[in-house]
């Protein structure tokens, strides 16, 4: 589902609704879901669960993502 490396900016779609990646670091995608309000401590969730949830369908974790339409270089996955 998910060809594309994802950095801060991009959006990912659940079932419970949207999720904005705030912050990369340490191999943990620091994200805020669309409608909480303005909190200090955002949730997190490690890049390999994120991109296993993103290609095992069964489940249907992430539903779609969107990358930014600005962003001048990205890295496809293997």
């Amino acid at each position: 589902m998910c060809e594309y490396h994802l950095n801060v900016g991009d959006m990912f779609r659940t079932q419970h609704g949207l999720g904005l990646i705030v912050e990369k670091k340490n191999g943990v995608f620091h994200y805020s879901t669309v409608g909480d309000d303005q909190r200090k401590a955002y949730q997190t969730i490690a890049v390999k669960q994120f991109y296993n949830y993103c290609d095992d369908r069964s489940h249907n974790q992430v539903l779609e993502v969107m990358l930014l339409p600005n962003r001048k270089y990205r890295r496809r996955r293997k």
